[in-house]
């Protein structure tokens, strides 16, 4: 049995010590101790490490008896957090199942089908990471956009180019089995303990080829460049896919973990008749700074050796519309995220060190679905598309438009812009002339509001680069309690894409739950 201790100061001094503090007990009686959550507190002057741990000593009942605060004994939830859980369901297969995307829910579903048995054919429009990455360094040298393999289309999707957040406060049941995956192909093991983990585009990029040896391995058949453009419907329920080639695949259930911006495969599930709605979504642009600014307002007694600084900010105003700062990319840079040749948008990734000498982060505003002008489920995307249009057509190429921070709030043009770290280089835009204009005041509120937490954020320190548009989905397919949809059984809408997941973490996991369910449905 063991010992769990919660919110401790996690100092230079060794672990067993400061588990022998906190629990009054000499640091022999301590035979055994682990970190297994870690979090940077930086509320205080001086920023600290804190974390629980799990502790063996000698006298439990003894030390429980006396109540310490903070101290509780070590559970069967938390045993399964820290090891994950391995489900054990191998039904015989008749059929096989399709999944449609290699991003982090298709990758995942594929995976645990491929752990219970199942003859799995996995699907992606894009190419896999090796040529994906050559591809994507040969196009932003020539500023030239693949519309079938880019940063958001190919293996691993767009998190491949992120900064590989895997935020999330659990560890324990599916999400430790996600976590557990991760580790074992190469992340690194902190992320199973620190509560902002990252991993980094530079490790994603060697964990999925790992990953996709283990699918091969456990029988699974991947191909890549097969972009699926319909459904096979027989008898009112997919039965199968069919690519752009004209191949007709037989098989099902058919997963499809597309992406938020794969519109045509939102497009084709419609049109088969699966039944959706709109959901508003947020926009705004990214903000970058030199991360020293940010580093100086978090860490006002010097950084030290401690993590480039991160932010989460956030502006609720009792009227007016909300606005929060996302994805936020310590030492990392600001990228190009379209798919579709004649339109700008920007993204933001970091690799694993965060060393570069910008931060940046996306400043964005609440968009109700009434400001798509029109219900369709598809009436979102055209908003989205006629931003990011606009944007192509007034920088004039695919540089992306920009503009000082404090030029932003003063309604006045930015006659240069510094260096950035966007690779297509920025124009200088009014993005008032860009964003709508509820969208803009809401920007200019939380900036303002930001800065008394971050000094010099409001500045013309920062830069304003647009636009963030592909914060998350504008449309989500209903589901029936099997996952399945809820008008066209044998489709399984899964992931960013679908409307059900809104990150790496959350997209693997709603793509780990829809493959439970499919292995329940065949046992």
């Amino acid at each position: 049995m063991a010992l769990l201790l919660q919110n401790l100061v996690l100092d230079d001094r060794e672990l067993s010590v400061i588990a022998a503090e906190c629990l009054s007990v000499p640091p022999g009686a301590v035979q055994s101790v682990e970190v297994v959550r870690r979090a940077l507190d930086a509320r205080a002057r001086v920023p600290t490490w804190r974390g629980n741990l799990r502790v063996e000593v000698g006298n439990e009942s003894e030390v429980l008896s006396r109540q310490l605060p903070g101290v509780r004994r070590w559970s069967e939830r938390d045993q399964v957090r820290r090891t994950g859980v391995v489900p054990a369901a191998r039904p015989a297969w008749s059929r096989r199942p399709i999944v449609v995307g290699a991003g982090p829910a298709g990758l995942f579903a594929a995976l645990r089908l491929v752990e219970a048995g199942a003859p799995v054919l996995l699907l992606e429009r894009g190419e896999a990471t090796e040529a994906r990455v050559r591809r994507l360094a040969h196009d932003w040298r020539e500023r030239r956009i693949d519309p079938e393999s880019n940063l958001l289309f190919g293996e691993g999707g767009a998190g491949t180019f992120s900064d590989g957040k895997v935020y999330t406060r659990r560890r324990d049941g599916d999400l430790g089995w996600i976590f557990r995956q991760l580790v074992e192909a190469g992340a690194d093991a902190s992320i199973l303990e620190e509560s902002y983990a990252h991993i980094g585009t530079d490790r994603l990029r060697r964990i999925l080829p790992v990953l996709r040896k283990r699918l091969l391995d456990g029988g699974a058949e991947v191909r890549f460049s097969s972009r699926v453009v319909d459904l096979v419907v027989h008898a009112g329920a997919v039965v199968g896919v069919r690519l752009a080639t004209g191949e007709e695949i037989l098989g099902g259930p058919v997963i499809v973990g597309a992406g938020h911006s794969a519109r045509d495969t939102v497009a084709m599930m419609l049109r088969a008749g699966a039944a959706a709605e709109a959901r508003p979504i947020a926009i705004g642009a990214r903000v970058e700074h030199p991360q020293a600014l940010v580093d100086k307002g978090l860490y006002p007694g010097g950084r030290g050796g401690l993590p480039a600084a991160s932010y989460r900010l956030a502006h609720n105003p009792s009227t007016g519309r909300s606005a929060y700062t996302f994805c936020m990319c310590p030492g990392g840079m600001v990228v190009p995220a379209g798919h579709e040749p004649g339109t700008v948008v920007v993204n933001g990734m970091s690799f694993a060190a965060r060393s570069s000498l910008w931060a940046n982060s996306a400043v964005i505003a609440q968009v109700p679905v009434e400001d798509f002008g029109g219900a369709h489920p598809l009436a979102g995307h055209a908003y989205q598309s006629a931003i990011e249009r606009a944007a192509y057509e007034l920088s004039g190429s695919y540089a992306a438009p920009a503009q000082r921070v404090a030029d932003f709030l003063a309604d006045r043009p930015s006659p240069a812009i510094q260096r950035t770290s966007f690779p297509h280089g920025v124009v200088p835009v009014e993005l008032s002339r860009l964003l709508p204009p509820p969208v803009v005041a809401a920007m200019k509120a939380a900036l303002r509001s930001f800065d008394e937490k971050i000094p010099g954020f409001a500045s013309n320190e920062g830069v304003l680069i647009a636009p963030e548009t592909r914060t998350t989905s504008p449309v989500r397919f209903l589901r029936a309690t099997n996952r399945h949809s809820s008008t066209l059984p044998g489709l399984v809408p899964c992931g960013e894409g679908a409307g059900w997941g809104g990150g790496i973490i959350s997209a693997a996991h709603d793509g780990f739950s829809v493959a439970e369910s499919v292995i329940a449905g065949a046992s």
